[in-house]
């Protein structure tokens, strides 16, 4: 979450080292930019750039700037060279281990044996493979479909994770329970749901009436080609919407009809995130597998309704600061766009309900359910 968590920790006292890939500060990316005329950036470069760690980590982040570039040239994985800087190093003065990846069950397993306490967040729901082989059987063509066998695999290092690990986090009650359904010990598992920095509360919001703001992967997880389907349902009703679909997005899927109807503005730099939520009359995330999708905390700290789906492990609440409605329902989808659109007192209602809810939802609160979670199941003080 933007280094959310390594920064919560080392405000708490408890961080010893933080691994991660690379970061605006790092000083490859800075020397290269020394030179790379700002006009000729891709954005891949501006995306980087938006990478700032926060000043309490300056001292405690170990990178892998070459491997990230490296990774990033070949489209290979970048969690082999930060497990490798990490094995490297040892562990140090930690008595802890917080990961994320269910692909570093060899590193947790030394962990293990050095005696230190191990966290593991669950980022996604656990049965997200089954989940995705179901919607690419339902539109073949789209994304290469995952073979059944390596969806397994992967179900069962999660497993193992869980199995090593001595305290489960899930940022959702969705998450939880696809958990327990995979068999974890439910008595390990603790809910954290995230947070964001409270300086989104005070964005100003001057919404463009009918424009609709999807923000995120462009796929069928997200559940892209439900709004534009119901985009394309609006349209036949003679409702006049401006639905902006922002994030990557491959060429060859918004050219396929599933997916024709908004207008896909491509990724753009967290920067200008806010802008975008600014000007939205409302937030759409048709997800059909996610977790805790930051995107629609901060649609609401902006004070735009969201809808969304179950399968976000949403903080929305129906009818008072948006709707949820049922996966893979474009036609629900567009009913509750369009009640939003055209009632303006309820759009009104739910915007300040909206601000407010997220107010619940900050990075301090959230770093108070992440201490105390770690705090009561560790047996002594960690770091």
């Amino acid at each position: 979450m933007h280094y959310a968590v390594p920064a919560l920790l080392a405000q708490a006292g408890m961080l010893e080292v933080f691994y991660t890939d690379i970061h605006a500060g790092d000083w490859p990316v800075q020397l290269g930019l020394s030179w790379w005329p700002k006009a000729m950036r891709p954005k891949s470069v501006q995306r980087l750039l938006g990478r700032r760690l926060p000043a309490v980590l300056a001292h405690t982040t170990r990178t892998v700037p070459f491997a990230a570039i490296r990774c990033l040239i070949t489209n290979s994985d970048i969690e082999p060279p930060i497990r490798r800087a990490l094995e490297r190093d040892g562990f140090g003065a930690a008595n802890a281990l917080y990961t994320l990846s269910n692909g570093d069950i060899e590193v947790v397993r030394k962990a293990r044996r050095a005696g230190l306490f191990v966290v593991h967040e669950q980022i996604l729901n656990p049965d997200v493979g089954r989940i995705l082989h179901e919607e690419r059987e339902r539109f073949p063509g789209i994304e290469p479909q995952e073979p059944l066998d390596q969806i397994t695999a992967d179900e069962r290092r999660d497993i193992d994770q869980w199995q090593e690990a001595q305290l489960l986090l899930a940022p959702s009650e969705f998450v939880r329970e696809g958990m327990i359904r995979m068999g974890a010990d439910q008595d390990k598992i603790a809910i954290v749901e995230y947070g964001l920095p409270k300086e989104w509360l005070d964005t100003v919001s001057e919404p463009v009436r009918g424009r609709v703001l999807y923000a995120g992967t462009v796929g069928l997880r997200k559940g892209a080609h439900y709004l534009a389907h119901a985009k394309r349902m609006l349209d036949a009703k003679g409702i006049q919407t401006e639905v902006r679909i922002v994030g990557p997005v491959h060429s060859s899927i918004v050219e396929h009809p599933a997916f024709q109807g908004p207008i896909y503005c491509g990724q753009v730099p967290r920067t200008r995130m806010a802008e975008e939520f600014r000007r939205a009359d409302v937030f759409v995330l048709p997800t059909i597998s996610d977790s805790f999708a930051l995107v629609h905390l901060e649609a609401l700290a902006c004070g735009v309704p969201v809808i969304t789906t179950p399968n976000c492990g949403s903080v929305v609440r129906d009818g008072l600061d948006g709707f949820i409605v049922p996966i893979r329902d474009a036609k629900m989808l567009a009913e509750r766009i369009e009640q939003i659109l055209t009632d303006r007192s309820l759009r009104k209602r739910m915007s300040e309900n909206a601000r407010a809810r997220a107010g619940q939802f900050t990075w301090e609160l959230y770093g108070e359910r992440l201490i105390s979670a770690v705090s009561m199941t560790a047996p002594h003080g960690v770091a």
